[in-house]
């Protein structure tokens, strides 16, 4: 890391010009496409592109929501087997649907809870 940081005589460190230089190249390779932009309205081919890209997100998006669910049930589904741990489940299943249902109301405005101030 030192290596990096070495200033040279003319005032600027290594790291700086390593950072100007990797971003002239990338720069450079971006200009060598022969593509040009075609994007001529709705039906270009860059929106088909576009759309394509939507459609394998929204995939993306449903694939990765579908395995986290199924990775954060399957061991409460486990716990569900046993008789005793499953009344547990199921009691800390109707406490938390009962705080988060006080807490909403709450926050609403639902409830007649009203909050007096010590002062």
């Amino acid at each position: 890391m030192e290596d990096f940081l070495q200033v040279y005589p003319n005032g600027y460190s290594r790291f700086v010009i390593l950072g100007a230089v990797s971003f002239g190249l990338a720069l450079f390779l971006i200009g060598l496409d022969d593509q040009k932009a075609l994007a001529l309205g709705p039906e270009g081919p860059l929106m088909e592109e576009f759309w394509e890209n939507v459609r394998r997100y929204a995939l993306y998006a449903l694939t990765v929501s579908t395995g986290a669910i199924y990775t954060i049930f399957l061991p409460i589904f486990e716990l569900l087997k046993n008789p005793i741990s499953a009344l547990l489940v199921l009691t800390i299943l109707a406490g938390a649907i009962f705080i988060v249902s006080q807490v909403l109301s709450a926050m609403v405005g639902v409830s007649d809870f009203t909050y007096d101030y010590g002062y």
